[in-house]
């Protein structure tokens, strides 16, 4: 019996020894946590507010892409709208450079008419030959260029007259003084040729005189 406690004794002394050696090193552990126990608050505090700065970017990033989406939606729309007004006013240029191609063809075509009217009106020789070389027009094409001059006349006012329509008068022509002044008294009533310039009288008395020579 007293071997048997013997044992015994000496086995709860070994598991004692054991006890005490790991309760050696868990102080020396516990210590240790306990002098970096303030570092793992700092740790932790720095990590808490980063966790809440980061929540905090996150929504501001949320309110900033929703805002930011708001934007360029409502610019989009803005440039389709001004997209839209920019065709429009491209096809109203287009239009509008139509229109001006074709009255700048029907001005030539009128501007050519009155060139020849006028120099029908100054060399009628000329406007002679114009009209018979011309004779093959159709009256549709005629009265359409008089309706079109007329229009252009109408447009157009007195100064623009004065300065695109010159004067139907002739431009060259020859004047006797003695026809353009006044009636001599040696013409003769009873004569046929009574509106005849002097110089024409005169020659014709003296064809006369030869003949009766």
């Amino acid at each position: 019996m007293s071997g048997l406690m013997l044992g015994f004794d000496l086995i709860i002394i070994a598991m004692l020894g054991a006890t005490i050696f790991y309760a050696v090193r868990l102080s020396k552990h516990l210590s240790i946590f306990r002098s970096n126990r303030s570092e793992m608050e700092r740790l932790i505090r720095e990590l808490s507010m980063q966790i809440t700065r980061a929540q905090e970017g996150i929504s501001t990033l949320d309110e900033i892409s929703s805002t930011t989406g708001d934007d360029l939606r409502k610019m989009v729309a803005k440039a389709q709208g001004l997209c839209d007004e920019l065709s429009l006013m491209t096809e109203a240029g287009d239009s509008l450079a139509e229109r001006l191609e074709k009255l700048a063809t029907k001005n030539r075509e009128i501007a050519d008419d009155i060139g020849q009217n006028v120099v029908g009106s100054v060399y009628p020789g000329q406007r002679s030959s114009r009209l018979s070389s011309s004779s093959h027009v159709t009256p549709s094409s005629s009265s359409s260029s008089s309706a079109s001059s007329s229009r252009y006349e109408e447009t157009l006012s007195k100064a623009d007259k004065k300065r695109v329509i010159p004067s139907l008068e002739p431009s060259f022509a020859i004047r006797d003084p003695d026809y353009e002044g006044s009636a001599p008294d040696s013409f003769d009533d009873s004569d046929d040729d009574s509106f005849l310039s002097k110089a024409e009288k005169e020659l014709a008395a003296a064809l006369k005189g030869r003949t009766n020579k």
